[in-house]
């Protein structure tokens, strides 16, 4: 079974090369429609035994608009309860891929929500020293400075055997209009 399908995958991988250049795939997207974020806040992670732990993390996102106001995104985040730890060892990582969909008034403000799955890494600190995968949401929005950037204010919450909620403060570029 395996080797069938291995040939498949190879046959239909040859068949499309045949076709079109290995890139062409990529001819539709555009560097305009990539936005990317970078993002500050305060977090509270929910422990096992009740007692929860907060921490400062640190939030990057890579999006791409997909058009009429959704969108799909990227997030990485590293946070940790010492300021001084925060990019030598961080107490939790996360990533979490997102589908996000936003409304734009008068080319200044811009609210969005956004959905999606994320996984997690904790130390022992937080209790835990496994993976843990939930359900992510997301509640912002853009206060535009100028055509591009934008101050960002988000709730975030990540969903799990304990769940994380967070409300921070940032910035958004957009590469087009």
């Amino acid at each position: 079974m395996k080797k069938t399908l291995v040939s498949a995958a190879l046959f239909m991988t040859l068949a499309c090369n045949a076709q079109a250049g290995p890139l062409d795939f990529m001819k539709g997207w555009s560097k305009s429609n990539f936005y990317m974020g970078l993002l500050v806040s305060n977090s509270d992670i929910d422990g096992e035994t009740g007692a929860g732990l907060d921490m400062s993390v640190i939030n990057a996102t890579l999006g791409y608009s997909l058009g009429k106001g959704l969108s799909v995104e990227g997030r990485f985040g590293a946070g940790s309860d010492q300021a001084e730890s925060l990019f030598q060892d961080p107490v939790s990582n996360y990533a979490a891929g997102m589908l996000r969909y936003h409304y734009t008034w008068k080319n200044k403000i811009m609210a969005y929500a956004a959905a999606g799955g994320a996984t997690r890494v904790h130390s022992n600190v937080v209790e835990a020293d496994r993976n843990q995968t939930g359900a992510a949401f997301a509640l912002g929005m853009n206060l535009f400075g100028s055509a591009k950037t934008a101050i960002n204010v988000e709730y975030f919450y990540m969903g799990g055997a304990q769940a994380t909620k967070s409300i921070g403060i940032g910035f958004h570029h957009y590469f087009g209009n």
